[in-house]
């Protein structure tokens, strides 16, 4: 496990795991929110800023699951046919 420094919202935390690119990534992405949210709401103190983008985060996990849910009904769905389609030639 690494210890890395990463910045967010102009401070710096000290963290520890296993993939450092993705813990760079989502560092960047929670900083990225938080500005976005300050820019929003630019008198908010710091703890409102990163429950809002907390909030944000969340709401677009969200929706990317759902979507991703939908992704794989459709998929089932489209399997279940190909699948009825195959029993069909093999009974002929």
């Amino acid at each position: 496990m690494e210890t890395i420094n990463v910045t967010i919202y102009n401070s710096e935390y000290k963290l520890r795991g296993d993939d450092v690119a993705a813990i760079r990534h989502a560092a960047s992405l929670v900083d990225e929110q938080m500005k976005l949210v300050a820019k929003k709401a630019p008198m908010q103190p710091a703890t409102t800023t990163a429950v809002l983008a907390a909030l944000n985060t969340a709401e677009q996990l969200m929706v990317e699951q759902e979507r991703s849910v939908e992704a794989q009904n459709r998929l089932v769905e489209r399997l279940d046919r190909l699948s009825g389609a195959l029993e069909e030639l093999a009974a002929e």
